[in-house]
């Protein structure tokens, strides 16, 4: 994985909890994606309007199983590519022609399979991060995300 570079493979959205499942694109907002509920109040804020989790760790989450579909951990976004482990909170991405801050890194509690309804707690310390969004656009699979700017902790 490259630390500055990837692409969207999916963009997931529920009414509320996990798993999120993949749409055909979504608008985000400052608030977060049209149409994506939050089972919990503390979510709904703007240093939170997004989520991003890498698929390749969706791909290997748990040794000895099958790896889980886009959205299994609530994730908004599923990205290839950019190492989010490598980046930090302040780092400024653009993803297709959004524009987000991560905020603070995020730990899912566990990956439930929207296919199967299989769950795994995340034993690993997997994680991903929260963002808020600087410049609304409408987000696809298939979007370049990029790092932009370096962080300020």
């Amino acid at each position: 994985m490259k630390i500055s570079e990837g692409h969207v493979v999916a963009v997931c959205l529920s009414s509320g909890g996990i798993p999120r499942v993949p749409v055909e694109s979504a608008e985000l907002t400052p608030y977060g994606f049209v149409g994506d509920g939050h089972r919990y109040d503390e979510h709904f804020a703007p240093k939170r309007a997004v989520t991003l989790f890498n698929y390749e760790i969706l791909q290997r989450f748990e040794p000895a199983t099958e790896p889980f579909l886009a959205g299994s951990v609530g994730e908004n976004l599923s990205v290839e590519g950019i190492d989010l482990a490598m980046l930090e909170v302040g780092d400024m991405l653009m993803v297709g022609t959004a524009e987000i801050r991560l905020e603070k890194r995020w730990k899912p509690c566990h990956a439930k399979d929207a296919k199967t309804g299989r769950t795994q707690p995340n034993v690993n310390e997997h994680l991903g991060f929260f963002a808020s969004v600087w410049r609304a656009a409408t987000i696809r699979p298939g979007n370049r995300i990029q790092r932009i700017s370096g962080g300020e902790g």
